[in-house]
């Protein structure tokens, strides 16, 4: 077992009675992770943490700037978009800002500013870390924006094409052969079901929700039938009748090819 994967199975186990008292309601052994998805074959989605330092109106009321830490490790390139996840934990809510793809200069998209960058966000999804999602905007009111999202003090930044970053209680993980795998279930086929029908790979970042440090993983995730992995599937059905949600309509297994630390920038 490589020692990564030993750093993150230690760091996982952590997590669990770290996170229980955020979501009292699911009395169920999970972990909140966030998967990063995009719609472009043999991509995977490049995630950092960046501590927010404020949210502006933009020229029209589609848009909305947001100010973040610290500088991106990469800028978009042509066809790319960045996507800004903002999630009130306790309250199951939170939105997803994301940029026009890239046709041109990366500052159409991202520009320096004090102590960090403005991320110019040109729609505005709503976002719920249970399995399901059942409401989307595409004009949101800047206030209802900053009142949701007063006190997040950090935001997961997605770059890719049609990139995407979805919360997801993870009910069960398991290691063979020295491989990493982890399972989650959907409720609706919503944005990351849609990538994942063209590009099965997936970045995985799991985090102390306190501290923002943690894990990024690459891999390919695959949906399973109960069959293939009994034990697995159970858990996750447990876990969704433990949080009072529906059966899960879909069973997904993530295999990680690559673990490593992760940290806020800036």
């Amino acid at each position: 077992m490589s020692s990564d994967l030993e750093r993150f199975l230690e760091f996982f186990a952590a997590q669990g009675p770290r996170q229980a008292p955020r979501f009292p309601t699911v009395k169920a052994d999970k972990v909140l992770s966030y998967m990063g998805t995009t719609s472009r074959p043999g991509t995977w989605a490049r995630l950092s943490i960046h501590r927010v330092l404020g949210l502006d109106a933009g020229p029209t009321e589609r848009d909305l700037r947001v100010r973040l830490a610290g500088d991106l490790p990469l800028r978009p390139e042509a066809g790319e978009c960045l996507t800004v996840h903002l999630t009130r934990l306790e309250q199951y809510q939170g939105y997803q800002v994301k940029t026009r793809p890239l046709e041109g200069d990366a500052a159409a998209l991202v520009e320096p500013a004090d102590g960090g960058v403005v991320v110019k966000g040109s729609q505005i999804y709503t976002v719920h870390h249970s399995p399901y999602t059942l409401r989307f905007f595409e004009r949101i009111p800047l206030e209802e924006v900053r009142d949701l999202v007063a006190g997040v003090r950090y935001a997961v930044v997605g770059l890719g094409a049609t990139a995407n970053v979805s919360p997801r209680f993870v009910f069960h993980h398991e290691v063979q052969g020295g491989r990493l795998a982890l399972f989650h279930g959907d409720g609706l086929a919503l944005k990351t079901f849609m990538n994942l029908k063209v590009n099965r790979q997936e970045t995985r970042l799991v985090v102390d929700l306190d501290e923002w440090r943690g894990f990024v993983l690459r891999g390919t995730v695959e949906e399973i039938a109960p069959a293939s992995h009994p034990v697995a599937y159970e858990k996750v059905v447990a876990g969704f009748a433990a949080g009072s949600w529906s059966r899960p309509s879909r069973v997904f297994r993530f295999v990680a090819d690559e673990i490593e630390p992760i940290a806020p920038v800036g």
